[in-house]
């Protein structure tokens, strides 16, 4: 009505009279573009004050109807049934998950020396991090009257020590953790699967659960990365009684409160039988395995705790552990004991570990014992690059395992130093251990070679790039 009247009165202004049957004719419905055409005309200059207000509220309802216009379009829209689908339903629900995986794909791609290369979704619910270990080495292992005719034997050589491949993180979820990674041999360049585990987090609680396979929680050293690792390699009591890495395939509890307690029960195939299948005996090693560790902070972070140096360090730590697990081997069994301690002051760290093996029906040699003690001394002199350290270790075994007239004494005392370039990520370590006894065993991992009772030196050069 309002544009009906609007209408009569332009003409009016203008001098048009509207006379006849064309008076009588119904009048037309105006369109939006009419309208705004007269409102346009009507707001010219010189139109009367009246008249241009009446062109503001028009233009106002225009705009307000031309919105409701859209959003009831909008609503139909949305609202109105697809078509059937001529695609064969499985390849429909096909679509739709390969739709919601793109959804889901990791659109943040972040890096630094700290964390890594990191793949994560907007929601953080799915997070990638590839990683990969490579330690470059040079050994020479000389050995007193370890030649045929009683001269000096000197080995030396380049290897691969080692060189891993992997990839942690988390799916679905951040309560749902994995980590997988492999590793090549020294001698071979065969790849082993080493770490291949999920691990589920009771959410808002301190329990976890975690199956795969996995280092099996027993000893600090044992347990602590290979990246992170003071000396170019582990102890000797370390390799021989904890059997260096150790992993296991099994199922363990975890308890972590993120404070001052965690602690690991597992159940496995056995202590260190990685990489088997369901059978038993003598299909793989052990029937079984059960172990448990716990581990009590009094001061520091847990983050720390993953390596000796105190390299980066966000204040002093101080963390105890225990450990203890039995494997049964028929007829074997065998019991395996730790306690160790970590103390890191400024750029002071100090480790000190003791391990026990113990093993009912041995073979022949019947129930043995044996054992050994760790010290660990290191010192930064620069404390972004520069560090020295020292290491004792004591390796007692029982004696009935050796043939009689055996030293089976093992002292191995290592000196050396780290060289940081870029933290972890790229370290130089050299270091120098001296047997006074030698050994009555290999460890060609540390480059440690039998020599009982005679004395035998190895130096090792090592560059590591992680990342």
């Amino acid at each position: 009505m309002l544009i009906f009247c609007f209408l009569i009165t332009a003409g009016g202004a203008r001098g048009a009279t509207a006379v006849g049957n064309d008076a009588a004719q119904p009048a037309p419905v105006a369109s939006p573009t009419t309208r705004a055409s007269a409102a346009d005309d009507a707001s010219a200059p010189g139109a009367p004050q009246d008249l241009q207000q009446q062109v503001s509220q028009l233009r106002g309802e225009l705009q307000q109807s031309q919105a409701q216009q859209k959003a009831l379009q909008d609503k139909l829209a949305a609202q109105t049934p697809q078509a059937p689908s001529t695609t064969r339903p499985s390849a429909a629900n096909g679509e739709q998950q390969h739709n919601n995986l793109l959804d889901a794909l990791p659109t943040n791609v972040t890096f630094d020396l700290q964390k890594g290369l990191r793949f994560t979704s907007d929601d953080g619910n799915f997070l990638v991090h590839p990683f990969t270990l490579v330690q470059i080495r040079n050994v020479t292992n000389i050995r007193e009257d370890a030649k045929a005719g009683g001269g000096t034997d000197t080995e030396n050589g380049f290897e691969i020590r080692r060189m891993q491949l992997g990839a942690d993180g988390n799916l679905f979820s951040p309560d749902i953790t994995f980590r997988i990674f492999i590793q090549t041999e020294r001698s071979g360049g065969e790849a082993e699967l080493f770490d291949a585990w999920l691990k589920y987090h009771f959410h808002d609680t301190p329990f976890y659960i975690e199956g795969g396979q996995f280092k099996s929680p027993f000893a600090h050293e044992q347990m602590i990365y290979d990246r992170t690792m003071m000396a170019a390699d582990r102890t000797l009591t370390d390799d021989i009684l904890a059997d260096g890495e150790a992993f296991s395939t099994g199922v363990m509890g975890i308890f972590d409160n993120d404070d001052g307690l965690r602690a690991k029960l597992q159940l496995t195939n056995g202590y260190g039988t990685n990489d088997v299948n369901f059978e038993d005996p003598p299909a793989r090693p052990a029937s079984f395995g059960l172990g448990t560790r716990e581990e009590f902070k009094f001061m520091g972070n847990w983050r720390d705790y993953d390596q000796f140096t105190s390299l980066g360090d966000s204040q002093d730590l101080l963390v105890g552990g225990v450990g203890a697990d039995w494997s049964q081997a028929h007829p074997a069994n065998l019991v395996r004991e730790t306690a160790d301690v970590q103390w890191n002051h400024g750029q002071l760290g100090i480790y000190g570990g003791y391990i026990g093996l113990y093993t009912a029906h041995n073979g022949a040699a019947g129930d043995t014992f044996d054992y050994g003690p760790i010290l660990q001394v290191s010192y930064l002199l620069d404390p972004r690059h520069l560090e020295l350290f020292g290491r004792f270790d004591y390796l007692k075994f029982d004696g009935k395992e050796f043939p009689a007239g055996t030293n089976t004494n093992v002292d191995e005392i290592t000196a050396g130093m780290n060289y940081y370039f870029y933290g972890q990520n790229l370290k130089l370590t050299t270091d120098a251990t001296y047997l006074p006894n030698g050994a009555p065993v290999d460890d060609n991992g540390s480059g440690v070679l039998v020599n009982s009772g005679k004395g035998e030196v190895v130096l090792r050069v090592q560059m590591q790039l992680a990342l």
